[in-house]
């Protein structure tokens, strides 16, 4: 169950860094709410104000929403095929090494691939009681993964992509070559987004708990947190130089992480989210703002 608890200080900065002292965890790290602000009078004078605010580990929150998306997903299909059968699974699922094998892939799917609709994200109350657990990675997973993106991509009109799929440890890594590949990743990386999230509904379908797949072409996802942290330290310049607070544009909630780490240990300004997903950006503050 996703624990939020309640603070109240004379400023939400303070609320957040009660909050934060309690979780054990660094501010950048919570998300929060705003419950009430509650004047402090003396004979109808105003004379302050008290600030009340409901605060959770954003983490924790991402995760439990990303069950929540699975299980919805899975609901739907259910409802769809009427009991349990993947969307995405051919009528008759053949051994892997009939699809894709070191020669190349020999045949394809007697059915095509259904479109996925992405569910809409929830509110943070809203996520399931149980954070999942992981599971270990299998050769059946690492098939599953190689079969999925197989599939998907070709269908994409990528014809040419080769796909490598290979043992990360404690994930299934995956990486696509080929011509065309700006067409994968398309605008801020969203189309590779979605690719990694659907081929990890595939590699986790009847599964209590997940097996994490990381996606990634031409070195994108490693050029794009270079390319975020660069401009994380570029933004706390210009901050502390205006001394002004600065707000980027709406991020999924990796990228968000990544600029909360490259300044968590500045002296000069803080960072923090604010709005609702899937709008949901980061700013960039003096650290002495009120």
């Amino acid at each position: 169950m996703l624990r939020k608890i309640e603070k109240n200080a004379k400023n939400k900065e303070e609320a957040l860094k009660l909050a934060a002292e309690e979780f054990g965890v660094p501010v950048e790290e919570l998300s929060y709410e705003v419950e009430r602000e509650v004047g402090k009078g003396l004979m109808g004078l105003l004379i302050g104000k008290e600030v009340i605010i409901s605060a959770w580990i954003t983490k924790e929150a991402e995760e439990e929403e990303r069950i929540q998306k699975l299980a919805q997903s899975r609901a739907a299909s259910d409802k769809t095929t009427g009991g349990g059968a993947n969307p995405y699974a051919p009528k008759e699922v053949p051994s892997f090494k009939d699809h894709v094998g070191p020669e190349g892939r020999k045949k394809k799917a007697s059915a095509p691939l259904k479109k996925a609709e992405t569910p809409a994200t929830p509110e943070p109350e809203s996520a399931p009681k149980k954070a999942p657990k992981r599971s270990e990675v299998t050769e059946q997973s690492l098939k599953d993964a190689d079969f999925f993106l197989n599939e998907l991509i070709h269908k994409m009109g990528l014809a040419d992509a080769e796909i490598t799929v290979v043992h990360g440890g404690d994930s299934v890594d995956a990486t696509v070559a080929g011509s065309k590949m700006g067409a994968l990743i398309g605008k801020r990386g969203e189309t590779l987004d979605a690719v990694q999230y659907l081929t990890s509904l595939y590699v986790n379908k009847e599964k209590h708990s997940y097996i994490k797949v990381n996606v990634d072409t031409e070195g994108y996802r490693a050029k794009r947190e270079e390319t975020l942290k660069k401009l994380a330290k570029s933004l706390e310049y210009r901050v502390v130089r205006e001394r002004k607070a600065v707000s980027l544009e709406p991020m999924s909630p990796n990228e968000r992480r990544i600029i909360h780490a490259a300044l968590q240990n500045s002296t000069r300004v803080k960072t923090y989210s604010v709005g609702e997903e899937p709008r949901r950006k980061v700013t960039v503050a003096p650290i002495d703002e009120a």
